[in-house]
C-alpha cells in the first residue's frame, strides 16, 4: 500500500502588523515630503535632512528608510510614474489601437499637469534626473509605438527617436500648461501633432486625438 500524500499546505500571508503599517505610513510621508520639495526647488539642492524636516520626523528616522538623497528621489519618481502610468493603462485596457492609446496617454499627462501644477513641476524636475522613472514611462510608450508600427498606422524609422519625440513633446506640453502658456485644448493639439510626427495622416491624427478620454 502506498503512503498517502500529505495534504498540500498553502501559505497564507500574514496580515500587516501595526508596526508595519506605521513604517509604511512614515515612508509614504517622507516620499510625499520630498515630492513637495521637488515642486518648489531644484532637485540637486534637496538634502536628506531637509526631507526629514518637511516630513516632521527626526534626522535619524529618515536613515531607517533612505540612505541617500538619490534613493529618496528615485522612490518619488518611480511612485509618480507608476501610479499615473498604470492608471492610464487600466483606463485604456479596452482600446485596441496603439495610436489611440498613445494619444490617450499624452493627453492625460497634459490634462493632469493642467489640473495639478505641483504634481507636474515635481515630475518634470525628476524625469530628467531619474533614469528609473524615465524607463518606467518608456515601457508604456514603447508598447504603443510598436503596435502602431505593426498595424501600419505609424511610419517612423528609428524607435529611439520616436520614443524621445513622444516623451519630449509630452513633457514640453506639461511645462507649458503648468506655466499658464497653454492654448485651448492643448492636450488634443499636442496629441494630434505627435501622431502626425509619427507618420499618421493629418485627418486621421485629428480624428484619433479628438476621441473622448476614457473615464
Amino acid at each position: 500500500m502506498s503512503t498517502p500524500t500529505p495534504p498540500l499546505e498553502i501559505a497564507v500571508p500574514e496580515p500587516l502588523t501595526r508596526g508595519h503599517k506605521k513604517r509604511e505610513r512614515t515612508r509614504r510621508g517622507l516620499v510625499d515630503a520630498a515630492l513637495r520639495l521637488v515642486a518648489r526647488k531644484e532637485v540637486g539642492d534637496i538634502g536628506l535632512f531637509e526631507v526629514a524636516a518637511e516630513a516632521a520626523v527626526s534626522n535619524g528616522t529618515i536613515y531607517n528608510y533612505f540612505r541617500t538623497r538619490d534613493e529618496v528621489l528615485e522612490a518619488v519618481g518611480i511612485a509618480m510614474a507608476a501610479e499615473f502610468s498604470d492608471a492610464i493603462t487600466v483606463l485604456s485596457a479596452d482600446v485596441q489601437c496603439g495610436a489611440q492609446r498613445l494619444s490617450i496617454g499624452v493627453r492625460m499627462f497634459v490634462c493632469r499637469a493642467a489640473a495639478d501644477h505641483q504634481w507636474a513641476n515635481a515630475l518634470l524636475r525628476i524625469i530628467h534626473f531619474d533614469q528609473a522613472m524615465r524607463s518606467r514611462l518608456a515601457t508604456h510608450v514603447l508598447g504603443d509605438l510598436r503596435e502602431g508600427l505593426q498595424a501600419g498606422i505609424f511610419a517612423y524609422e528609428d524607435e529611439g527617436i520616436a520614443l524621445d519625440l513622444v516623451l519630449s513633446c509630452t513633457t514640453g506640453a506639461m511645462r507649458s500648461v503648468a506655466a499658464g502658456r497653454a492654448a485651448v485644448e492643448h492636450d488634443v493639439r499636442v496629441a494630434e501633432m505627435v501622431l502626425q510626427a509619427l507618420g499618421v495622416t493629418r485627418a486621421k491624427a485629428r480624428k484619433i486625438a479628438a476621441k473622448p478620454l476614457p473615464t
